[in-house]
């Protein structure tokens, strides 16, 4: 049967996004609800430009962009195909509210309600877990718009408003996310919140009772295992691999026992930095419907990726209404602004309101309207870009050195995106006294006890300059040399 790639694949010509990105989220979706199967050929460059009335190279740059994610295979001579190795997803009509194929609806799975993290203290020469340098924010921006919502906003600004948050933020992030993320949510699917960590507290109160069992990759975050624990969750792990969380072993865990939730940083895995493939994220989503679970996906850091273009969330492919989308503006601008959010369906983000009634009664109105500003006049966006040059910059020369000069001690792969590299360390040199012995000339390097028995850590590059990159890694290379 013939494909009719041309209702498949719609194109807006004032879209934000460049034509080629759109074709490729356009397959992407496509592939992940099911109208393309797997192994199923695609037309050829000039045959799809003409059906689709592009330029030729717009194709090609789709096409090699969806085989660098794994999504189509290429063979000589033959052409292109969806890829075998993805599973089989079976078509449906996308839902006009959410219809939940398992037995229990999301709004069903809704109830409720001895955490310790080190507090990182900056310095300036710093591997931290990867923190955006703040030399780099929009101050003067922000500072502008802030100042002038003061001086010369409405009072109603300064007034107590929606505990969901800012209206015209969140309606300008639904578009925002609509056009970079591949979502299609409105205003009403989003909360705001001071950043993704209090998103993930207010979905864990929201969602957990005691005993209840969480899935997380091993050596997930910290901070978000924690929270789960806090509320009585039961924690089960699964191994990471190269392609990110082994979704088949979920599979065993869902067989034996219900689950409430799996936790998954899709995108940049933490801590190891990889990215989960297209053919687990499909099993995930399939399984959460199967099964009834939610996927809490942490995105904290999607505008930074290297490699290719950011590989589409989870959350652009769910129809069901299973995936909690926790996104943040901290690490974009930086940690001191804290704006975060949470996307749900409309039922989840309504009881995510109540408990963040109790706990804080709204987020800073005025900086949601600075960055509402920021996201409409294409402010953010063109900082984005900016940072995004200068962090790969810095990344290339981390890895470069580490590569040169400390193969002997430490091993990694240079990461496709973040501001941290997955450093694993020789075991005849123990982190914890390498890491007390480099903190005695100035530099912080995590002593890796949250990644036991691994003698790892993330060494995040992105806030510091060249210059001082090249004392930090002079200061620990040296170090290592004296073991």
């Amino acid at each position: 049967m013939e494909v009719p790639f041309k209702s498949l694949i719609t194109i807006q010509p004032t879209h934000p996004l460049p034509i080629y990105v759109q074709i490729t989220n356009a397959f992407i979706q496509q592939i992940q609800q099911g109208m393309l199967k797997k192994g199923t050929p695609l037309l050829g460059s000039r045959s799809m430009a003409k059906l689709l009335e592009v330029n030729r190279q717009t194709v090609v740059a789709a096409y090699q962009e969806l085989q660098s994610q794994g999504w189509i295979e290429s063979f000589p001579r033959k052409g292109c195909f969806v890829a075998q190795h993805l599973p089989t997803v079976k078509p449906k009509p996308l839902p006009t509210e959410i219809v939940a194929t398992a037995a229990l609806r999301p709004a069903d799975a809704l109830p409720n309600f001895p955490i310790h993290l080190p507090v990182f203290i900056s310095q300036q020469w710093a591997f931290n877990d990867g923190l955006p340098d703040v030399r780099l924010a929009p101050r003067e921006e922000l500072a502008r718009l802030y100042a002038h919502y003061i001086r010369y906003g409405e009072p109603a600004l300064l007034q107590y408003v929606s505990v969901l948050g800012n209206n015209r933020f969140r309606e300008n992030l639904a578009q925002h996310l609509n056009q970079t993320r591949g979502l299609s949510v409105s205003a009403a699917q989003i909360i705001s919140t001071r950043g993704s960590q209090m998103g993930i507290y207010l979905v864990a109160a929201a969602l957990i009772q005691a005993q209840d069992t969480v899935v997380v990759g091993q050596w997930s975050y910290a901070a978000s295992t924690l929270t789960f624990q806090h509320f009585g969750a039961t924690i089960e792990t699964i191994p990471v691999d190269d392609e990110g969380l082994q979704v088949e072993e979920l599979a065993v865990i869902c067989s034996k026992k219900r689950i409430k939730a799996v936790y998954v940083t899709s995108h940049h895995y933490h801590p190891t930095t990889v990215t989960l493939k297209p053919e687990r994220r499909i099993r995930l989503l399939q399984l959460a419907e199967l099964y009834g679970f939610f996927i809490i996906e942490d995105d904290y850091d999607y505008d930074y990726h290297y490699a290719n273009k950011p590989v589409l969330p989870l959350a652009s492919a769910d129809t069901a209404g299973w995936v909690i989308y926790v996104g943040s503006f901290t690490k974009k601008i930086a940690p001191t602004f804290r704006v975060g959010y949470v996307v749900a369906t409309e039922k989840l983000i309504t009881e995510l309101g109540k408990i963040r009634r109790i706990i804080d009664r709204q987020g800073d109105t005025l900086l949601e309207n600075c960055l509402a500003d920021m996201l409409l006049d294409g402010t953010l966006k063109r900082y984005t870009h900016k940072t995004l040059k200068i962090y790969q910059t810095r990344r290339d020369f981390t890895s470069r050195v580490l590569q040169e000069e400390a193969q002997a001690w430490i091993q990694h792969q240079i990461p496709d995106g973040g501001m941290a590299i997955w450093a694993r360390f020789d075991p005849d040199i123990p982190l914890k006294n390498l890491a007390t012995k480099v903190a005695q000339r100035g530099l912080y390097l995590s002593d890796g006890q949250a990644y036991q028995p691994l003698n790892a850590c993330r060494m995040g590059f992105a806030s510091m300059n060249l210059p001082e990159l090249e004392t930090a890694l002079h200061i620990l290379i040296d170090t290592l040399k004296k073991f």
